[in-house]
């Protein structure tokens, strides 16, 4: 007989111990470890140990599955009107199937007891509460077409796919930023400025990026404003490379009376190129088919598709 119930204290191995033997695919971190759950999930100050639950066979836990919530507009806190289903992990067991499906129920219930009128299956960029780095790469790409297991639980439960995200590469071996009109008055208006351990932003920032090694690029007017942001982090400690050597790009912010004046694919570019100059070898971004301006700036900078993932929404 399968049983469920909520997380407790001492299921941080029980935890890993079921995802290194679930079906997530060559994206999801492995190793898993009870110290990379901590700082990725268990850690966060918005966690709750009844949006976790495990499902057991006998003595064996078998699978859980994780809800929790995304940001509100400003940043300054939670929105419960939506609920999020990161990941739902099931070893492999001859009753597989209803795990996953009991598990994915259990979830949705916290959810709707907490308010949520829509749910979410996979976490996205806009709402990566947790496992930012331990699923998907440089950021959470919803369900990557390589964990089909994962995606069948979210159809069978009446999800339909809202938006397909790519994952995207580019090597920076001979990287030169564009060279146009635009371009080169740009470079000499404006002053780029990078920050190591940039100030976050708002609250739903900090929560999310404290403790990966960041990089803000500032792309600053004559005037002393900034026009332009580009975040990144250093991926090392979880892709086991080099530091500094693979970085995944978070976001590239322009205040809204300043686009479409080039400014983002100037501070993306100059951003790269002072990447490559330091030895930087690959940088990771992800940009879902709802954002064709973000797919446009990734295709002009010779970014290519690696992976894709879907976001599902019921």
């Amino acid at each position: 007989m399968i049983e469920y119930r909520c997380f407790r204290n001492d299921d941080p191995p029980r935890l890993a111990d079921i995802w290194r033997s679930a079906e997530l695919g060559p994206a999801a971190v492995q190793p898993m470890t009870a110290d990379l759950l901590e700082g990725a999930v268990l850690a966060k100050p918005y966690f709750d140990r009844e949006g976790i639950v495990i499902a057991f066979d006998g003595e064996r836990p078998v699978g859980f599955a994780h809800a929790g919530f995304g940001p509100t507009a400003d940043g300054r806190g939670l929105d419960h009107s939506v609920g999020i289903i990161p990941v739902i992990a099931v070893v492999p067991h001859r009753l597989g199937r209803r795990i996953g499906d009991e598990l994915l129920g259990h979830g949705e219930a916290y959810l709707r007891r907490h308010g949520a009128r829509r749910l979410q299956g996979g976490g996205s960029g806009a709402t990566r509460g947790f496992y930012l780095g331990l699923y998907g790469g440089a950021d959470l790409p919803g369900v990557l077409d390589s964990s089909p297991a994962l995606a069948a639980v979210f159809t069978r439960g009446g999800y339909r796919a809202a938006e397909r995200i790519a994952v995207v590469s580019r090597r920076l071996a001979g990287f030169r930023p564009a060279v146009s009109r635009t371009q080169l008055a740009l470079r000499r208006s404006s002053l780029l400025r990078p920050i190591d351990e940039p100030p976050h932003r708002h609250w739903w920032e900090a929560a999310t990026t404290t403790g990966l090694p960041l990089r803000r690029y500032e792309l600053v007017g004559a005037d002393g404003a900034v026009m332009a942001t580009a975040t990144f982090w250093d991926m090392y400690g979880l892709a086991g490379c080099p530091p500094a050597s693979r970085w995944g790009l978070l976001d590239v912010e322009v205040p809204e009376p300043l686009r479409r004046r080039g400014l983002g694919h100037h501070v993306l570019g100059e951003a790269l190129f002072d990447l490559a100059e330091e030895g930087g070898q690959t940088v990771e971004a992800q940009a879902g088919d709802a954002h064709p301006a973000a797919c446009g700036l990734f295709a002009k900078l010779g970014f290519a598709p690696v992976a894709f993932g879907t976001l599902y929404e019921k």
